[in-house]
């Protein structure tokens, strides 16, 4: 696991640890004596970073979930706990595999640049990191705990009366539909046409036996066999449906005609299901948007 610190036990605090070794305590700073080697932190920079990951959870099944976490920090002796900028990381992957080993889907998170979830999809094992910057060599800032949620409760909503014809381009056969609620999985589109069609039915047969000689034909025909008749009709129906795609605010279907396969548009109501949105806030959680 990627733990980059130590835990202090005194304190209940992750803190970072400094690169200071006893090769180290020969030269500058540390030369003054022993008050000067109590300065455990003489080698961290603004740059430093500390950084844990969770251990592997096991979510009992595979499914999309919605991950939230809140992330606990404290100062090494007290004092502000503020995240500087583009604090915490937080990178979050997910396989169906128990030890993450192959099949890993994974983001990364920054609370300024890159604060917005996008599904991973559907996983049953999942392992989170965080990092953050650790401050100052005086009062370095670590982690205090985390609370992790891998949340399934959906929201839905439909989209009632919706004319097709209003997102036809006249050069793609897709339509592609905004939803008024913001997702970061949509796991289900259920779509049910309200207008009719018409279409055309062929019916008969397109060819018949074929047509021979007869061995010792009589009057009534020189030939045996038949000819294949059909003809067309026009009927009224509803058109077929087919789920492309979908976006975070989008979805995107098909429509048409059942027996010709000829793209159509139509007025439909639309349910869509699916996993709310969640991103960083300016406390550095992450949380349901």
């Amino acid at each position: 696991m990627a733990r980059t610190g130590f835990f202090d036990q005194s304190q209940q605090i992750y803190l970072p640890k400094d690169n200071l070794t006893w090769d180290d305590l020969g030269s500058a700073p540390y030369t003054a004596g022993w008050d000067s080697w109590t300065g455990w932190y003489q080698e961290l920079s603004a740059a430093t970073e500390v950084e844990f990951t969770t251990d592997i959870i096991d979510f009992g099944a595979s499914a999309t979930v919605l991950p939230l976490a809140t992330v606990f920090v404290a100062r090494d002796g007290g004092g502000d706990t503020s995240l500087s900028t583009d604090y915490p990381t937080i990178l979050i992957e997910g396989s169906d595999v128990s030890d993450l080993s192959s099949g890993v889907s994974s983001i990364t998170l920054t609370k300024d640049t890159s604060p917005n979830y996008v599904s991973i999809g559907q996983k049953r094992y999942y392992r989170f990191t965080f990092t953050i910057n650790s401050g100052t060599n005086t009062t370095p800032q670590g982690f205090t705990g985390f609370n992790i949620n891998l949340d399934t409760k959906g929201i839905e909503e439909v989209i009632e009366n919706f004319d097709t014809s209003t997102v036809d381009d006249g050069s793609s056969v897709d339509r592609t539909i905004s939803t008024r609620q913001t997702y970061s999985a949509i796991n289900y589109v259920g779509i049910t046409p309200l207008s009719t069609i018409t279409d055309t039915v062929v019916s008969g047969v397109s060819g018949g036996t074929a047509l021979y000689v007869a061995d010792g034909y009589v009057a009534t025909g020189y030939t045996v066999g038949s000819v294949g008749t059909v003809s067309t009709s026009t009927i009224t129906t509803v058109p077929l449906s087919q789920f492309v795609g979908s976006t975070n605010n989008t979805i995107t279907l098909r429509l048409f005609k059942p027996n010709t396969g000829v793209e159509i548009d139509a007025t439909i109501d639309i349910l869509v299901k699916g996993l709310g949105s969640a991103s960083i806030d300016s406390n550095g959680n992450l949380v349901r948007t």
